[in-house]
């Protein structure tokens, strides 16, 4: 019989580096059916990921199709529920389930950058938090491909939330107006330019950290954490794939033009999107999330303090 509660116990320690830094590790947070589990679930979802996306992962998926069940019945467990809502001190909603997938020596991932498209139809100043879990192992001074990411108290992604996506849109626009040309490339550009110009750059790669993993540890972390993806590099493991799943604080609220901004690229150049959730979601603006259709089995996706 399968256990995909871990009885991991939480400490003090954890809570105050979360709190502090947005992000901690949690060793052995998943149990061993747990990780079984969800390399079965992330191999059947990346069979059906888009092939755009290569050339920073080798396979992607977002808007998972196979039946929640497994994850509703992990996430309901006592220690999830506990651990969850002690580390963050909120009531939580699970929005979605992604994963990613690094070939070693070739897939770079993504550069430095926050999860506006997983959490760009939320208000900005509302809550939101992502674990991470790589279902390989990652060693630093080996083969590497885990992730890197910069403390809050060093520099905090909200601005990017708060003013950075509607400022590249209204500025494509104006330009737009004039008759000067814009693109896609050129909006791609300025989205990750502003987190990875030189001078940013700098900052972020002098205060960044990097752990180890193995199957079971994962990574929590607030959705203003500046974070990249680090290069599976050359050897024994040929690929390294990690699950994701996204949470919002109960009562979060949609917001209809930030959803509406992520659908610019689609709309003026046709770019296929990575997701498509953030308008699937709609709701008149201020609407709460969890009461989107979108969203089954909204009572099995609640994380609540006992």
């Amino acid at each position: 019989m399968r256990n995909l509660d871990s009885g991991f116990q939480l400490s003090e320690a954890q809570i105050k580096k979360f709190q502090t830094d947005g992000y901690v590790k949690l060793p052995k947070f998943l149990s061993a059916d747990t990780v079984d589990m969800l390399l079965r679930r992330t191999d059947a979802e990346m069979s059906k990921s888009l092939d755009s996306f290569t050339s920073q992962f080798n396979r992607l998926k977002y808007d998972f199709e196979s039946d929640k069940a497994d994850i509703y019945e992990l996430i309901q467990t006592e220690t999830f529920q506990q651990v969850m809502t002690a580390l963050t001190n909120r009531n939580l909603f699970m929005t979605f389930e992604l994963c990613f997938e690094l070939k070693s020596g070739v897939s770079k991932g993504f550069p430095w950058h926050v999860g506006v498209q997983s959490f760009g139809y939320q208000r900005a100043e509302e809550f939101g938090c992502t674990i991470w879990a790589p279902l390989h192992p990652i060693r630093t001074d080996g083969q590497r491909g885990g992730m890197a990411y910069v403390p809050d108290r060093v520099l905090s992604g909200r601005f990017v939330y708060d003013q950075i996506e509607s400022a590249i849109i209204s500025t494509l626009e104006e330009q737009h107006r004039r008759g000067e040309e814009t693109s896609l490339n050129k909006y791609l550009m300025m989205r990750s330019g502003i987190l990875n110009s030189p001078a940013m750059r700098q900052i972020l790669e002098t205060h960044c950290e990097e752990d180890e993993f193995d199957p079971g540890d994962v990574l929590v972390f607030n959705k203003y954490v500046v974070h990249r993806s680090v290069k599976l590099e050359e050897g024994e493991l040929d690929r390294r794939a990690a699950f994701v799943m996204r949470f919002v604080e109960e009562g979060s609220r949609y917001d209809r033009r930030r959803a509406e901004e992520l659908e610019f690229p689609t709309i003026r150049y046709g770019q296929r999107p990575f997701t498509r959730a953030h308008m699937e979601i709609d709701l008149p603006d201020g609407g709460v999330l969890s009461d989107s259709e979108y969203f089954d089995s909204t009572a099995k996706r609640m994380i609540s303090k006992a």
